[in-house]
């Protein structure tokens, strides 16, 4: 059982605080996203579990082994990067490989390999007069023209084929002989083919194990990301960290790919700290959110929790999207904006006549066509038309931005005029009510 506990801890950049008295504790097997703004200090809270950055007070314990002073290689852990970090003259294989011959597991270091095994190379020329290696270079031979003249047809094509015939036979004798080496360098040394087994193991993981061979040029930027959530998984760390890892990439691939590494972690059972900044990847990739603001912790909680019932001003105003409306208490229940309009509350105690609150409202509780006892003129700002539903933005009387999406009759106020004055009304029970930066419905 593998744990994460923070106590206390500080770390500053020369004079420069960017945490202090932090504490959190991480349950075994989950998947908790240190989430915020740019410059929070999540990813500094991130480098001081890995051993990147010595906190000046405090400890941090995984598990039950306090790590504060250990250096990185010792901690057993591992970090996906979010600009990938993979070696560019190294293949896939060896970039995989990599992390396997420098931290040797207890299984690795019982295996013996003769010694002349690491010579092997010397013997590769060899293989260029094997009839095998003639064989298999034939194949990737006959593979590379079929791509190349299902691409390219015409006769001038494949004239260009045969005048580069001999450049390409090389390549693929090239190819042939490597072939050859790996297997009999497999037969040879134990260490080798157990570090094989283990690195197509954790390719076949990330669905990679095909692109084995190639560079990581090669690969597009999702490939490369799974290469390095590979590399990650191989040498079987008790605590996985990723520090941004999908912010290189685009909306979609973003989406799959978050959707594939939590299946991928959940089926380990690994514990896991995420940092990332965007909202949307932290609820759908998490088991646990924490919700940073400067340095401390907003909020923990399920994204469930964090989400339906923020505590503070900042995680309602930060987690989803929403507009904040400001104004005073006038009556029990009854609010009146900056601008001068009106909205009711439903509130389980009554707020103090005078008392300053500020309202978080999410654009789906507020309808153009469903009505309340909360009704408020806006004049439309924008319209942004998306097929199945609208997406506009309203004026009110202080220039205060209200945000709305209109499922119902969605090409009907697609067609509606900027600057037109319309009625939206407010649901007011799922209308978050904040005094100060606490919430108090």
């Amino acid at each position: 059982m593998v744990s994460i506990k923070y106590e206390n801890i500080g770390v500053a950049y020369g004079d420069f605080i960017v945490v202090q008295n932090f504490n959190l504790d991480i349950p075994h097997g989950t998947i908790t996203t240190l989430l915020g703004p740019s410059g929070c200090g999540k990813t500094t809270v991130l480098r001081a579990l890995a051993g990147f950055v010595e906190p000046f007070e405090g400890n941090v314990f995984i598990g039950d082994n306090n790590v504060t002073l250990l250096p990185p290689q010792k901690r057993n852990t591992a970090m996906i990067f979010q600009n990938y970090a993979l070696w560019p003259h190294l293949t896939i294989f060896k970039n995989v490989e990599y992390g396997l011959k420098l931290r040797e597991s207890d299984e690795l270091a019982a295996l013996k390999s003769p010694w002349y095994s690491r010579f092997l190379w010397v013997i590769k020329p060899y293989y260029f007069f094997l009839g095998k290696t003639h064989s298999k270079a034939l194949e990737y031979l006959k593979e590379a023209k079929e791509e190349y003249c299902s691409e390219k047809k015409g006769i001038l094509q494949l004239s260009t084929w045969y005048l580069f015939i001999g450049f390409r036979w090389l390549k693929a004798i090239s190819k042939g002989i490597d072939h050859y080496h790996r297997e009999k360098k497999e037969q040879v040394d134990p260490k080798w083919a157990y570090r094989r087994e283990k690195v197509f193991e954790a390719l076949r993981l990330v669905h990679l194990e095909d692109q084995a061979f190639k560079n990581p040029t090669q690969l597009s930027g999702g490939q490369q990301q799974r290469i390095a959530l590979s590399r990650s998984l191989v040498v079987e760390p008790d605590v996985l960290l990723c520090d941004e890892p999908l912010s290189n990439l685009d909306a979609k691939l973003r989406k799959e790919l978050r959707t594939e590494i939590r299946s991928i972690i959940k089926s380990l059972g690994m514990t896991t700290v995420y940092v990332t900044h965007d909202q949307t990847e932290a609820l759908a990739i998490s088991d646990r959110i924490a919700v940073f603001n400067i340095g401390f912790i907003e909020q923990y909680g399920t994204p469930t929790e964090v989400f339906t019932d923020p505590h503070t001003l900042f995680v309602g105003q930060f987690i989803g999207i929403s507009s904040t409306l400001v104004g005073k208490i006038i009556k029990p229940s009854l609010v009146e904006l900056v601008g001068g309009e009106t909205v009711k509350l439903q509130v389980k105690t009554d707020i103090p006549v005078g008392e300053e609150v500020s309202l978080v409202i999410r654009p789906e509780n507020v309808s153009l066509t469903t009505k309340s006892d909360s009704p408020i003129e806006i004049e439309i700002n924008t319209i942004e038309y998306l097929g199945t539903e609208v997406k506009m933005t309203g004026k009110l009387k202080d220039d205060t931005i209200l945000l709305l999406d209109v499922a119902e009759r969605a090409h009907e106020y697609a067609q509606m005029k900027v600057g037109t004055k319309i009625t939206a009304y407010i649901n007011t029970a799922e209308t978050f009510v904040f005094v100060g930066a606490d919430r108090v419905y």
